[in-house]
């Protein structure tokens, strides 16, 4: 054997990435080649593997649904070189890879194609690292992370996951490497299934986002201390109105008051992702409540807020619904910080391991963003998921909804849009009468198909089921006012923009309907100019034909503008557009005259009656 060959087969201590597409088997073959392609143009950008590559030290091994990067230099080069792959998929939200990083000795070999090759137990155990992760971890073995802690700048973005058994028996020590913008912060399934195997108890926790309202702590007066027992009690009650939120019991966090600890001390005896604590002072008559969430794995502070209450103009109770309504609302909504930093730990999931009340939060996360683009993709994603789960009320509740907004946005929908969704509403009501978030995707397919008779029961039953709820209040609220009850609707939606600060955009429109109803088009253009649903024809339709009203016509033919741009057929069809909403309202014809005053023309002729 030559000297040459022998050198190459001694075995050296080398750093290694090894990355993967989940899901990659289930994919048609020429998708399975575009998705290489587009993982092998990720790879190429990163500036690590181009330093390396340049330096002529990095071995390229492909893996046929991935690769495995051979360093040689330190542990951090697969680590930055991991990150900038992390931040390059962000635009390509279809990529979905895992990362496992392993400093271990493997031997360079020269293949029979005389290309220089690497195999070995470093190679091996980096692959292992990577199987026990989700798509958009990335993970390492615990020799790297010690190599790597001794170093400020990776401290804070190393995460102990203790060990977990791989293939054949063995075990690996496992850290997870995420920071606020890159990887992915939830426990792997693999890691949460092993430890469950060894702790039943803490395994059917794991599997669930658990929520747990900590004991508030007072300032020990006898008065004060019972009002903190009565608002802890009062939140965590709340809390559990939301189907979406796994909620630690009363009687297991009170069992915690007086203990010592931070945050992620007392989560983790309860077995909790998040923890809301919070604090009350008194002062002559006044009382000052703090609270705040904070996510227990990072140790981030999600949300605060202060409270000051003066018992001489109400009594304690009273003050105590007051407060506990409102952090309800606003930690639970599903615009809130909660339901965010969820979404985000679920977010690298399979479409196959996504549970039923997940699909809410891909739901919500669409909304914010209501797209055409965005809506053709969920529901393609929704109808497969309902062909695997047909028991499950809120994936059918999902998918009424969107059937709703297919017809109601304008999405391509016609006239069997509203039969799917009645269809789709009516089995996840079938499925679970109590589900909230059913009855409000009921509600809605009933206002669309203007049955009023059936609409009005259905909102009614709704909200009672959940009056902390402000999205499904602001909803059926605005609809309550295009019915005509411009009053109670207001009043309903007003009441959800109070009890939750951080309320969404849209609500809105229910005073705006209410002024413009009024005549008072100054006001109504001040609630416009509220509104923030980007892509939506709707704030520039109230602003072009509120300044038609005021006879404005420089600031009219600028929305008039807007309008068109978003839709540059919109004059033809704004008859069917205005009436999808405003069948009952008595609103259509003053604000089809105020688009025609805004230079808009507007065939007098056609049907306003969107189809049945």
């Amino acid at each position: 054997m030559s000297t040459e060959i022998k050198k190459k087969i001694e075995l050296e201590v080398v750093h290694v990435l090894f990355l993967d597409i989940v899901g990659y088997s289930k994919r048609l073959t020429n998708e399975q080649q575009t998705l290489i392609d587009q993982l092998n143009q990720v790879v190429r950008s990163s500036e690590e593997f181009q330093s390396a590559q340049e330096a002529g030290r990095l071995i390229k091994i492909p893996t046929g649904d991935g690769m495995a990067l051979v360093f040689y230099k330190s542990p951090a080069q697969p680590v930055e070189c991991a990150l900038e792959i992390s931040r390059a998929l962000k635009a390509y939200p279809e990529l979905r890879v895992r990362m496992g990083v392993h400093s271990g000795p493997v031997s360079a070999v020269t293949d029979l194609n005389d290309r220089t090759n690497a195999a070995g137990i470093g190679i091996n155990i980096a692959q292992r690292v990577m199987d026990c992760g989700d798509a958009g971890h990335i993970l390492l073995s615990q020799r790297v992370a010690e190599d790597l802690a001794q170093y400020g700048e990776w401290q804070s973005q190393l995460h102990d996951l203790g060990e977990v058994e791989v293939k054949h028996g063995a075990r690996v020590h496992v850290f997870n490497l995420y920071n606020k913008e890159l990887g992915n912060p939830e426990v792997p399934a693999k890691l949460r299934q092993f430890k469950g195997q060894t702790n039943p108890a803490v395994a059917r926790r794991g599997e669930e986002l658990w929520v747990a309202v900590l004991p508030f702590k007072s300032s020990g007066d006898a008065e004060m201390e019972s009002f903190a027992d009565g608002l802890g009690e009062d939140i965590t009650t709340g809390l559990s109105r939301f189907r979406y939120l796994s909620v630690v019991a009363s009687a297991s966090a009170a069992r915690l008051k007086g203990g010592t600890g931070g945050e992620r001390a007392l989560g983790a005896k309860l077995g909790a992702r998040y923890v809301l604590e919070g604090s009350i002072r008194k002062g002559g008559s006044g009382i000052r409540v703090s609270a705040q969430l904070v996510d227990t794995q990072t140790g981030t502070q999600l949300w605060a807020e202060t409270y000051n209450r003066d018992l001489r103009a109400s009594s304690i109770f009273a003050a105590q619904d007051d407060i506990a309504d409102r952090i309800v609302a606003t930690v639970a909504d599903s615009y809130g910080v909660l339901v965010h930093s969820m979404r985000a730990a679920i977010r690298q999931k399979d479409d196959a391991d996504v549970t039923p009340v997940e699909w809410q939060f891909q739901y919500f996360a669409y909304r914010e963003q209501i797209t055409p683009a965005a809506h053709g993709a969920l529901r393609s994603r929704l109808e497969h998921a309902a062909e695997r789960e047909d028991r499950q009320s809120d994936l059918w509740a999902c998918l009424a909804q969107i059937y709703v907004d297919e017809y109601a946005f304008g999405f391509g929908g016609d006239a069997t849009s509203l039969d799917r969704a009645l269809a789709a509403a009516r089995r996840a009501v079938e499925i679970d009468r109590s589900n909230q978030f059913a009855m409000v995707a009921l509600a809605q397919t009933h206002f669309f198909r203007q049955d009023l008779a059936a609409f009005g029961p259905a909102a009614e039953r709704a909200m009672a089921l959940n009056p902390l709820n402000t999205d499904a209040l602001g909803i059926l609220g605005l609809q309550i006012v295009h019915t005509g009850k411009f009053e109670r609707g207001t009043a309903i939606v007003r009441r959800a923009m109070e009890l939750n600060a951080n309320h969404a955009g849209w609500m809105h429109f229910a005073p705006l309907w209410q002024h413009f109803h009024k005549g008072e088009y100054e006001r109504a253009l001040e609630c416009a100019n509220r509104v923030d649903v980007p892509g939506l024809f709707w704030p520039y339709l109230v602003m072009a034909s509120a300044c038609g009203h005021l006879c404005r016509r420089v600031e009219a033919a600028a929305a008039v503008r807007d309008l068109l741009a978003l839709d540059p057929e919109f004059a033809a069809h704004a008859r069917s557009n205005v009436g999808t909403w405003h069948f009952a309202s008595g609103l259509m014809d003053p604000i089809l005259e105020g688009l025609r005053k805004a230079g808009l023309s507007i065939p007098e002729n056609g049907s306003s009656d969107p189809p049945r």
